[in-house]
């Protein structure tokens, strides 16, 4: 048998015929085209996955991450035209990207970046764009540089880093790339409108904060975030102790109006890295991510006293008080390492509650301790 290895050449490019375009003696010639096979094949894949995409942060990790890696980049940058912060608000996770993700309040910087029509453009280190995008690509030789457009409305820019054998790249990559740039756009704009939509039916109708469904998503987020970091995170459970005789003696009405200022003025006590949730009737749940225990019971406490103070005047002569009863537990990855978020949710959540409600019968206005047990284990 011989011991000689495959040296059959490996495949690099691939041609392929276009459409015959008819030339000025009235013949009609063909076109051969030379393609990239690892580009071709690529974006293919690509194409797949965005066709399939259904979340905003989902998009964004593919695009910043997952492509450049098996694309052989060393880089991606993406680029959004955020004027009223729909994105930021629908993408909490973003600081996870880094520089890598930049929301643009003014789109003039975008458009800067074409100076002709916006197209998709290879360009080399010689090109002066080079030194205002990929600023951490130190050893790209060059960048792809693709418009994201709705209609023509330029909305983003997705720039990827190349590499020295990535060079050689010629019109029929470009025009490929520019493909793609469609179709990155396409799904920005489709999963931007499916989770704006989405986002209604995550909110308390009553006091426009989350409500139960919008809790255990944002929960289950920051907990991985919290694995990720091995940052402690909190939960607060609270309950609001006199809202069932304001009910029952002033009505639906007051009972809602002060649901409502309640909630306002608890976010008002909030980082904007926090969380609350309205999640029945009398409860609200606060979510603190990077949050240890003795800084969360300073923050329940103050809490607490300001809305003992809290004097609410229902506008028709009636001022309103309520207090809070506060359910506290708090989690370190360190000290409880878990195998399933689920889980340590719903382990949260059962600690959290109970702790409350040992508040509620110690009469109220108070704040009661849980701590995870080794069941986290």
């Amino acid at each position: 048998m011989s011991d000689e290895k495959n040296t059959e050449p490996q495949v690099t490019d691939i041609e392929m015929t276009a459409l015959p375009v008819e030339a000025d003696d009235g013949e009609r010639d063909e076109v051969v085209l030379s393609l990239h096979v690892h580009v071709l094949r690529q974006l293919r894949q690509a194409q797949r996955t965005l066709l399939a995409v259904k979340s905003l942060s989902t998009l964004v990790k593919y695009l910043l991450e997952d492509f450049p890696q098996v694309f052989g980049s060393t880089q991606s940058e993406l680029r959004l035209y955020d004027p009223e912060e729909q994105i930021a608000r629908l993408l909490p996770v973003r600081k996870l990207f880094g520089a890598s993700l930049s929301l643009k309040s003014d789109n003039y910087a975008l458009y800067q970046l074409y100076p002709d029509v916006p197209d998709a453009v290879i360009i080399d280190l010689d090109d002066r764009r080079m030194f205002t995008i990929l600023s951490g690509a130190s050893k790209a030789a060059g960048a792809v540089m693709m418009p994201l457009l709705d209609g023509n409305r330029l909305v983003g820019s997705y720039h990827i880093a190349l590499t020295e054998s990535m060079t050689t790249y010629g019109d029929s990559e470009r025009e490929l790339f520019a493909m793609l740039g469609q179709l990155v756009a396409a799904a920005l704009l489709r999963v931007v409108e499916y989770q704006r939509v989405d986002q209604l039916t995550l909110l308390n109708p009553v006091t426009e904060v989350g409500n139960l469904r919008a809790f255990r998503r944002d929960m289950l987020r920051e907990i991985y975030w919290a694995r990720r970091v091995n940052h402690s995170m909190t939960l607060l459970y609270i309950s609001l102790d006199e809202l069932a005789d304001i009910c029952k003696s002033y009505g639906e009405v007051a009972c809602h109006f002060v649901q409502r200022r309640v909630s306002q003025r608890l976010c008002s006590e909030l980082r904007a890295t926090d969380y609350i949730a309205h999640i029945s009737t009398t409860h609200f749940s606060v979510l603190l991510p990077a949050c240890n225990e003795p800084h969360a019971h300073d923050i329940g406490e103050r809490m607490r006293q300001d809305i003992n103070e809290f004097a609410i005047d229902d506008g028709r002569g009636a001022v309103l008080h309520v207090s809070l009863s506060v359910g506290l537990v708090c989690w370190e990855p360190s000290r409880h390492p878990v195998e399933s978020s689920e889980r340590l949710a719903t382990q949260m959540e059962s600690e959290a509650e109970a702790a409350m409600q040992k508040a509620e019968r110690g009469g109220g206005n108070r704040i009661s301790v849980a701590r995870l047990g080794l069941l986290m284990l």
